[in-house]
């Protein structure tokens, strides 16, 4: 799929973040499968976020890294985010 989140994805991979899509299914399953070394710059949505997603509703992501990184890459795809700048917030996508 050729999607503005797909290829935001892949932006994000090129930055150096692990970054997938419908990733596990749920966020405590997803975190233990990232990579130890990659835990620290990491980006996903899982299944439960998926469903909000397939409806094509705002749905949220798990991350870690540069907060004000990830937002970029999404905006500069076109994707809105919200982000109250708290690392302890998920980020909310929606126009993807």
């Amino acid at each position: 799929m050729n999607t503005k989140l797909s290829k935001a994805f892949k932006s994000l991979r090129k930055a150096g973040y692990f970054a997938r899509q419908n990733f596990w299914c749920c966020q405590t399953c997803a975190w233990a499968d990232v990579p130890d070394e990659k835990a620290e710059k990491a980006v996903f949505y899982h299944a439960q976020d998926n469903t909000e997603k397939r409806k094509g509703l705002p749905f949220h992501i798990a991350w870690a890294g540069d907060g004000n990184e990830i937002c970029k890459i999404f905006r500069d795809h076109g994707i809105t985010v919200k982000w109250d700048g708290s690392e302890n917030k998920r980020m909310e996508l929606s126009n993807y």
